[in-house]
């Protein structure tokens, strides 16, 4: 033994955590919306996913280091379905403070989910993965310049297209206006610049994910 022990052997000592595996993303994705709805202090939070003549689907996105996971979640009205790259899970849960109890695919799992701002901690068989958030209504105060395709954070209707292409707008300043179950959300400028194009006009139908405007940041 000697001091340069660790430096010789850092790799096996000191592994990169690995990756979350597709279960843990589930487990992740569904604790996060169980989460989201239980923080709803109105009857409509109650619905989880209701949609009248269809089924709602979110996209529901994770950072691991410089990896971004996404999961697509729709509800099946028995629960929900998740995919995750190549792996689907049939799956219900209940969440308790932040002890979760999932059956997936069969299988049932316990798990502790840890939620700080925008880091998600879960403990699940002995194991620890730790991931960040991605918030659609989030932007970074900071790196924001060049192009920026600003996405749908949920379907929705085009209401309004509050800005003009070519003409520079302020950060914060409302782009269009967003209607989804009944509310208005306003997509803003995430920095001083100026919106290059709209990919879609006022009263047109919008998926999850869709690239809403084209926006150039000075």
């Amino acid at each position: 033994m000697d001091t340069g022990l660790i430096a010789r052997y850092h790799d096996s000592l000191l592994p990169a955590p690995a990756a979350p595996s597709s279960e843990q993303l589930a487990l992740l994705a569904v604790g996060e919306t169980l989460a989201a709805a239980s923080g709803d202090d109105h009857a409509f939070g109650a619905l989880q996913g209701w949609r009248l003549n269809g089924t709602q689907e979110r996209r529901i996105g994770f950072t691991h280091g410089e990896e971004r996971c996404d999961v697509l979640l729709r509800y099946d009205g028995k629960g929900f379905v998740l995919t995750i790259g190549d792996d689907t899970f049939h799956a219900s849960a209940s969440l308790h403070g932040n002890r979760l109890a999932a059956n997936l695919g069969g299988k049932q799992l316990q798990a502790t989910l840890v939620r700080h701002g925008l880091q998600r901690v879960l403990f699940t068989g002995g194991e620890r993965i730790a991931v960040d958030y991605l918030d659609p209504y989030a932007y970074e105060e900071a790196g924001v310049h060049g192009e920026t395709h600003m996405k749908a954070p949920m379907p929705g209707r085009v209401v309004a297209l509050l800005a003009e292409a070519g003409k520079p707008v302020a950060k914060g300043e409302p782009l269009l206006i967003l209607e989804a179950m009944k509310m208005e959300h306003t997509i803003t400028a995430p920095a001083d610049g100026k919106v290059l194009a709209f990919y879609f006009a006022a009263g047109e139908q919008v998926s999850d994910g869709d690239e809403l405007v084209d926006f150039e940041a000075d």
